[in-house]
């Protein structure tokens, strides 16, 4: 497992001059040996960043002093760490591709114009494409916007797996008077990134500062899970002093969670959801079977069948049990 993360103090603040002595990993609750732990830039991984910003009417008064923070962001990226820069209304445009040249990044932000409608969730899936053929394992998208989608065709949780798949978190940034607040956290959060809220314009370079500063100061750790690639979910907990963060993921290759092992993962769920409900029905179908054969006894003790009848009653009590609940679990 290679995992990047970042260790922050009470103030929000990067810690740096981590050893493998400070931490804990967990998994499932067991300790897992630490194969090494640096510091992602020293161990020469590169990061490549998206920069998105919402152009749409509703962002007009943060978007001039936005470029000025998007543009010192640019600058405290390290030589071989690339970014692309993309902005979006009701369309979506890649206003710089993914590259090494700084200089091309600033252009291209301080060149947005303003726009119409949001197309948030389009931008990110653009976004995503763009970070998809990408060598390093580095990767996130910075997100400007007030997490209010009017035009996109992509849906919320098909972006939120699309970046999960890939391995990239989500930095979302929201400067504006309405603010869809739970959607920019859930991007953030589901991702492995995180969400600030800038209360005035002026306070968009201390987040945007804030952002690069935690990405630049990144950790790689690597370790070998004990239960190796078993294609199941399992809890991860990284422990420094009391503080702890816990993620979930599948022990699958790959530098997310690829949509083949999703769906594998999802059918076994499906088919043993549908074993209870048939399993829960056929119990059913037994115990009114069983009470049917009791009731025709005590109204008609005269009835005589032999034990097949009986027997075969109680089967097909069992079947139809099952069946009408393998057809209850199907519903949505």
């Amino acid at each position: 497992m290679r995992l990047y993360f970042s260790v922050l103090d009470p103030a929000g603040n990067s810690v740096l001059g981590l050893t493998g002595r400070e931490l804990q990993v967990l998994c499932d609750g067991a300790p897992q040996p630490i194969a090494s732990l640096q510091s992602a830039i020293q161990g020469g991984e590169s990061l490549a960043a998206a920069l998105l910003f919402d152009r749409s009417g509703s962002m007009k008064k943060a978007l001039d002093r936005t470029k000025e923070a998007a543009a010192d962001f640019i600058r405290r990226l390290s030589v071989g760490d690339e970014v692309a820069v993309i902005s979006f209304d009701h369309t979506v445009k890649v206003e710089s591709p993914l590259s090494a040249d700084k200089a091309a990044g600033e252009r291209a932000v301080r060149g947005i114009p303003i726009g119409q409608d949001t197309a948030l969730y389009d931008a990110i899936v653009e976004a995503l494409s763009l970070l998809k053929n990408v060598t390093t394992k580095r990767q996130a998208v910075v997100v400007l916007s007030d997490g209010i989608d009017t035009k996109s065709r992509r849906k919320m949780d098909e972006v939120v797996a699309e970046a999960k798949a890939q391995g990239v978190a989500l930095y979302t940034i929201s400067q504006a008077e309405k603010v869809k607040r739970e959607v920019l956290t859930s991007l953030a959060v589901e991702t492995g990134g995180a969400f600030f809220a800038a209360d005035r314009p002026e306070d968009l370079l201390a987040l945007y500062q804030k952002i690069a500063e935690r990405l630049q100061n990144q950790y790689l750790l690597v370790f070998r899970p004990s239960f190796g690639r078993d294609e199941n979910w399992h809890k991860l907990e990284i422990r420094y002093g009391p503080a702890s963060a816990v993620r979930e993921f599948i022990a699958s290759f790959g530098p997310g969670v690829s949509a083949t092992t999703v769906s594998q993962f999802e059918r076994r769920l499906r088919e043993r959801h549908l074993t209870v409900w048939a399993g829960g029905g056929a119990a059913l179908g037994f115990l009114l079977g069983f009470l049917l054969m009791v009731l025709l006894k005590t109204l008609r003790s005269d009835l005589r069948l032999r034990f097949g009848a009986w027997l075969g009653v109680l089967v097909l009590t069992v079947i139809l049990g099952g069946i009408i609940g393998l057809i209850l679990g199907s519903l949505p």
